[in-house]
């Protein structure tokens, strides 16, 4: 039986948000387990799928596409994923959250102007903890260099203060 593949280029619709970045792919006509979604280490977005279209006596025809992202080094890559519902193809892709230091004028950042939490409120504990795992290793540096430093000033000069 002869296959012949017809090869076509799904629609596709970027939603740039702050936080993350969402892909729809759309493949009406396409099953999920037709379809694949790979992240390569080189860090490419692969999605790619096949259909039977039509099957006769002596030959089939299958639909097929492959399409190709660059996935940039804001994304969490292990944080990505896809959903297929309706003939599209979701994915979302969020974006590492990098830490920043606010003023405390604002009411500190966690509420809004009228008192109520903001739903930046995870994302401030996330960069807090991140800056707080920075902290500790400048002041652990800085314990070790200090004692450095008393260790040589004990060994090569005439303090005695020191001792």
């Amino acid at each position: 039986m002869e296959t012949s593949y017809e090869d076509f280029e799904p629609s596709c619709k970027w939603r740039r948000d702050q936080n993350c970045d969402k892909l729809e792919v759309h493949l009406s006509g396409f099953r999920g387990q037709q379809l694949k979604v790979e992240i390569h280490s080189s860090g490419i977005l692969e999605i790619s799928g096949e259909r039977l279209m039509d099957e006769g006596k002596s030959k089939r025809i299958i639909s097929r596409f492959r399409k190709e992202f660059p996935i940039s080094e804001d994304y969490q890559r292990t944080q990505i994923h896809a959903k297929f519902y309706n003939g599209i193809l979701h994915l979302v892709m969020p974006k590492e959250i990098v830490p920043t230091i606010s003023s405390p004028a604002g009411g500190g950042g966690d509420e809004d102007n009228d008192g109520k939490a903001s739903s930046s409120g995870t994302s401030y504990l996330t960069c807090l903890m991140k800056l707080n795992k920075n902290i500790a290793l400048d002041i652990m540096i800085l314990a070790i260099s200090l004692a450095i430093v008393v260790a040589y000033v004990k060994k090569y000069c005439q303090c005695s203060s020191l001792e």
